[in-house]
């Protein structure tokens, strides 16, 4: 079931808008329910499934996110890494521009190799870091908005599964609620 609600998070990414990079003017573009334009030079918000049909022809990039901004991300999560309620405000759409900066030093080749390694670090670490608080948060069962403002779709997803899993557990299992 985890699998599915995650295919189903990413096909509604479609409709998300992205930030982008603009190249050349392009437009107006009808989508149906609106009417846009984008000016060489500018940076806007379109919706995703546009943004990757014009990044194809050059027009446009998409934003990704660099080595540095994960450095520095690793680094605040490292700080309090075992307390639950620590988890660092980061971009809703990390994992979405994680993979699109793995994409661009793919595209490198030999050049990006390097970089593409220290970043599949960094994720994998900051990734156990932040699974682990929660996993916590949901083991103990804190419904806290602050701190689910703070997750990712795809973490907010695994926070509620687990907590499902956590009660069905107490109550199934142990014969009690949780907490």
């Amino acid at each position: 079931m985890f699998k599915v609600l995650l295919r189903a998070l990413d096909k509604l990414q479609l409709t998300e808008k992205k930030k982008v990079a603009v190249f050349d003017d392009i437009g107006p573009l009808d989508l149906g329910f609106t009417e846009i334009s984008l000016s060489k030079g500018s940076e806007d918000e379109i919706p995703l499934w546009l943004a990757q049909h014009l990044e194809k022809q050059n027009l446009v990039k998409i934003n990704s996110i660099t080595t540095e901004e994960l450095g520095k991300l690793l680094f605040q999560e490292k700080q309090n890494s075992t307390t639950p309620a620590s988890l660092v405000k980061t971009y809703p759409d990390i994992y979405f521009r994680i993979k699109k900066l793995e994409e661009e030093l793919k595209a490198k080749g030999l050049d990006g190799l390097e970089e593409l390694k220290k970043v599949k670090s960094m994720v994998n670490e900051i990734s156990l870091i932040r699974l682990r608080k929660i996993i916590q948060l949901a083991s103990l069962n804190i419904n806290d908005q602050t701190l689910i403002s703070k997750m990712t779709k795809e973490e907010y997803l695994a926070y509620l599964s687990m907590r499902k899993i956590i009660t069905s557990f107490y109550g199934g299992v142990i014969g009690s609620s949780a907490n």
